[in-house]
């Protein structure tokens, strides 16, 4: 099947609606290390169909498992028959009518060419190695990859094909001195497994875990926040979410009203882009048949653009942007690849610059969306006094609110890391609340 296939369904129908189709065929594998043991893996294939209808003014939106042409027919009636008696009138009216290039991911790579028994040589391998340093208590590594072909068509006569792959890593280390436990992780992702280097991921994990030993409470008081690469990447990628079109229009976002306004430091530079060397991210076209592409998010500390998809687009009275990306519930919306410019300092060197702070490695905490407020603890971190590091902290909160962080963003580092599609350096940001015991 593919997406002239959904065409040509579409137009057999002859219904007095609308319709947008969208298929995935998605062939995953996964493996898992616990405890220095091989607990198994998992291979699946899943093949689903995404139908909305419109109806005059009304809309529905199905999600189904398909096998056959004869599942997405009964699809397509049974969304015809909801948007003609329940659907929503708070709905989208159109499809897209945008031209589009249907060119596949030409870096993407077949599940079928990636051996499972290499992946698991090299999960052991990194194990074994790491376990070998002293206080390691247990390693924990999961590893996934997946190969998708995606097919959408809609009733403007617009299509589209696109295949892409993706893998990820990720190692979860404790190490053990006494009684004491602490925890160590790290995540790396690309287009297959080769692309990443198991090694480092865990070694990193487990010099975190190893590093955490000894932990005591920060004091409280004001002063500087850096942030790793992977704890900036947790917060720009919440960043970005508040520039979403929906939650803009019915006011759930703190960036609500600040399109064209001063939200960040001069020296943030945020962009989209749709396409980057081995980014499993990769995408031509949104899975609303939008064309995506490569765009200002913040630049001279300015909110540039607002994220939409059709539905968005239409009731703030603005274009899409193609960031309509479908989940289980509906049209949504998300990003291909958001890139924060780094600066040309190293970790090392903004360390030395902080006179007294906190360098906080890890957070699993979020802010409120709504207004912006972070209250995040220091899962994994270190006080900094004079341009050292003292000792790790636990216990230990940072409370900030998220036009505040940005604005005080003072040094960008150079070193990167790029997780679930967002690439983030080391930054340094003054004036943050620290909140001990």
């Amino acid at each position: 099947m593919d997406s002239e296939s959904i065409l040509r369904v579409i137009r057999g129908t002859k219904l007095d609606a609308g319709l947008d189709i969208r298929i995935t065929e998605d062939h995953s594998s996964s493996l898992s290390i616990e405890r220095g043991e091989f607990m198994g893996g998992q291979a699946d294939i899943e093949k689903e169909a995404t139908i909305r209808c419109i109806y005059k003014d009304k809309s529905s939106l199905v999600h189904l498992s398909i096998n056959s042409i004869e599942d997405l027919n009964l699809g397509v009636a049974r969304a015809y028959k909801l948007a003609k008696t329940i659907g929503s009138e708070d709905g989208q009216s159109t499809f897209s009518v945008q031209k589009h290039i249907n060119k596949p991911n030409p870096l993407s790579k077949r599940i079928d060419k990636v051996k499972n028994s290499d992946i698991l040589s090299r999960m052991l391998s990194a194990q074994k190695e790491v376990s070998k340093l002293g206080h390691i208590h247990s390693v924990n590594i999961f590893s996934g990859h997946s190969h998708t072909n995606l097919y959408a068509a809609n009733s403007n006569g617009i299509n589209g094909d696109w295949e892409g792959s993706s893998a990820f890593l990720r190692a979860e280390v404790i190490a053990k001195d006494g009684t004491e436990q602490t925890t160590g992780s790290k995540g790396a992702e690309s287009l297959d497994p080769y692309g990443i280097d198991f090694d480092d991921v865990v070694i990193k994990a487990s010099n975190t875990a190893r590093g955490m030993l000894g932990a005591k409470s920060a004091p409280t008081f004001k002063g500087d926040l850096l942030l790793s690469p992977e704890a900036a990447n947790l917060i720009f990628g919440k960043f970005v979410s508040a520039m979403n079109g929906e939650d803009i229009l019915k006011k759930r976002s703190f960036l609500t009203g600040r399109k064209g306004h001063a939200v960040a430091s001069k020296l943030i530079k945020l962009r989209e882009e749709n396409w980057l060397k081995r980014s499993p991210r990769n995408r031509q076209f949104d899975d609303e048949l939008i064309p995506t592409s490569s765009k200002d998010l913040v630049s001279d500390g300015l909110l540039r653009t607002y994220l939409h998809n059709i539905y968005s687009a239409e009731k703030t009275g603005e274009r899409p942007t193609g960031n309509g990306f479908f989940g289980l519930d509906g049209s949504s919306i998300d990003t291909t690849n958001v890139v924060l410019k780094a600066g040309n300092v190293k970790t090392e060197d903004l360390i030395s610059r902080i006179k007294r702070g906190i360098y906080m490695l890890e957070t699993g905490d979020s802010p409120n969306m709504a207004t912006g407020d972070l209250s995040a603890m220091v899962m994994n971190g270190y006080y900094i006094k004079d341009g050292e590091i003292k000792y790790p902290v636990k216990e230990t909160m940072v409370g900030v609110n998220m036009i505040d962080l940005m604005k005080n963003v003072s040094v960008l580092g150079s070193e990167y890391i790029g997780l679930d599609g967002v690439f983030t350096p080391a930054l340094l940001v003054n004036n943050v609340q620290i909140s001990g015991k």
